[in-house]
């Protein structure tokens, strides 16, 4: 994540994920949601919900959602595409702006499935 002088603007560590379509990631990776996806937009982005969430929209209004349990799946997956941490996310989204006292995190090495611990503090 960059910052300019006039706002905060977005870079992804993981540009096909930035490009992936909310929906159809959320589907993939929980198929027991399903059932409730009901008029989720298919055609949203991750990084149009960033860029959106980033200009103080509601992430349920970008997505056409209600359900805090896909909310939840896609902030942690923008964490992993924009090199964040899902408290960035949250706190967007609660505060309607990016929070000033969160600092963006390196991204997790991942092998396979399982995460490399790089620094333990």
């Amino acid at each position: 994540m960059k910052k300019n002088s006039s706002t905060t603007t977005l870079k992804a560590v993981d540009s096909a994920g930035a490009e992936e379509k909310v929906r159809e990631w959320i589907l993939r990776e929980k198929p027991s949601e399903k059932e409730m996806i009901g008029d989720f937009d298919p055609e949203v982005t991750f990084r149009e919900v960033a860029e959106r969430m980033m200009k103080g929209e509601d992430f349920y209004v970008i997505c056409s959602c209600g359900e805090s349990v896909q909310r939840e799946l896609a902030f942690g997956r923008l964490a992993e595409v924009f090199g964040t941490n899902y408290e960035f996310w949250y706190r967007t989204w609660l505060d309607g702006k990016p929070p000033k006292s969160l600092k963006p995190r390196e991204p997790k090495r991942m092998l396979g499935r399982c995460r490399l611990v790089t620094r333990i503090a």
